[in-house]
């Protein structure tokens, strides 16, 4: 009897775990989960939000083309798998009339103020409904879990924050509403570090709700036990790129604080723990997983079976989108660009009026140092080869190969 839950944490980037690399802010239950799972240090966000992102996800496709009627979802629904969609985000709700989601339940966020304890927070109430679901019996079926994460209310105990200041900073701000701001300077120092801080204080709330699912997990027996996949759809920017916060408003600037998520896969039994995967993966290549998982076949533009590939050199890019804005990531580059805009074809853009920016990979970790001028001739070439990937999703066509000078940094 196999079953798989996946979840989504909103606003959760991968710089704030330890098993990523964090050497400030403890997170031992996250810490856990890796050595229990495969862990893909370079998962990669093709669209940040979810409301454009999942009836693609669910179908197979990318967000920047067409969606797929006939897709994974589809061989779930085929093989009687139910895949059920719980959230705290209200706006998910329209999912029920725009996929074949099996069902589709949202619960609003009511904080407005901070919990005095860990467990009457948001993301503890939510994640009360996966325990209670983890101790009904197991049966076939497939939960999509996605909470708001450090995109709802920033409801932790005070204290959290208090404890991760050393005395000599500033009391931590006492907001709750998660912030936006945009500068085209330097942000203040100290109230970057307070924003941190209060950040970092959900993320210990996250922890220990994670080291509750998996205390819970390791109770049952290993036949019952489920398939998970703890992501994130998206991070969120914390002073760098002159920004913090984001909105749907103002969407957030696509840079790899926003983009690179964490994705560990935690198969019954923990098999194969501590497994460490170095190549791109994208959002997309999850529902591939979880059909496999199940013994489906299923058709997929181009997502991968993580637990099969080992992806080293198995994928060449990921394309992310959103609005306007645009980035091309492969092994080796990063590429930044904006369209002039979304409703101009695509073979009447004139690539020469298209500022953009170039980092290399995966040396420059939070792309700050912009090499597009030194690197113009790369520069070019991924943008010519970027917008020809985009026009095969749009007309749902095979994506050209990459270009070998795009696949390895030559400064």
């Amino acid at each position: 009897m196999r079953r798989a839950l996946v979840l989504v944490i909103d606003g959760w980037g991968a710089g704030f775990l330890g098993c990523y690399g964090n050497s400030w802010l403890d997170t031992p239950a996250l810490d856990q989960w890796a050595c229990q799972s495969v862990l893909f240090e370079q998962c990669v966000s093709e669209c940040l939000d979810p409301r454009l992102l999942y009836p693609h996800l669910l179908e197979g496709s990318h967000p920047l083309g067409k969606a797929n009627p006939n897709g994974l979802i589809t061989a779930l629904a085929d093989a009687d798998i139910p895949i059920h969609l719980l959230s705290d985000d209200p706006r998910l709700s329209e999912l029920r009339d725009s996929t074949r989601l099996t069902s589709v339940e949202t619960f609003p966020e009511v904080a407005d103020a901070a919990a005095e304890s860990a467990e009457q927070t948001t993301l503890a109430r939510f994640g009360s409904v996966l325990l209670d679901w983890l101790e009904e019996p197991a049966r076939e079926e497939v939960i999509w879990a996605h909470a708001q994460g450090m995109l709802g209310p920033w409801d932790a105990p005070y204290r959290f924050r208090q404890d991760l200041a050393d005395e000599e900073d500033p009391d931590p701000p006492k907001l709750v509403h998660p912030p936006f701001e945009r500068e085209n300077r330097q942000f203040d120092s100290d109230h970057v570090l307070g924003i941190t801080q209060a950040y970092a204080g959900q993320v210990t709330v996250l922890d220990m709700l994670l080291g509750e699912i998996l205390a819970t997990i390791e109770e049952l027996p290993i036949d019952q036990q489920p398939l998970v996949v703890l992501t994130s759809t998206g991070g969120y920017p914390l002073g760098l790129h002159g920004q913090i916060g984001r909105t749907d408003d103002s969407p957030v600037r696509l840079y790899s604080d926003s983009l690179n998520v964490p994705l560990m896969i935690r198969q019954p039994g923990g098999k194969e723990g501590l497994t460490r995967c170095q190549g791109l993966a994208r959002l997309g290549d999850i529902l591939p997983t979880i059909v496999n998982w199940f013994g489906l076949n299923a058709a997929s533009e181009e997502g991968l079976d993580l637990l099969e590939v080992r992806l080293s050199e198995s994928r060449d890019f990921v394309l992310s989108g959103l609005g306007e804005q645009r980035c091309l990531r492969t092994p080796a580059w990063s590429l930044r660009y904006h369209l002039p805009d979304e409703q101009t074809p695509l073979e009447e853009i004139d690539p020469h009026q298209i500022i953009t920016e170039l980092f290399v990979k995966p040396d420059d970790r939070w792309e700050v140092n912009n090499v597009a001028d030194r690197c113009k001739n790369i520069a070019e070439l991924g943008l010519q080869t970027a917008l020809a990937i985009e026009q095969a999703y749009r007309d749902s066509k095979p994506v050209p190969e990459l270009p070998e000078e795009l696949l390895t940094a030559v400064l």
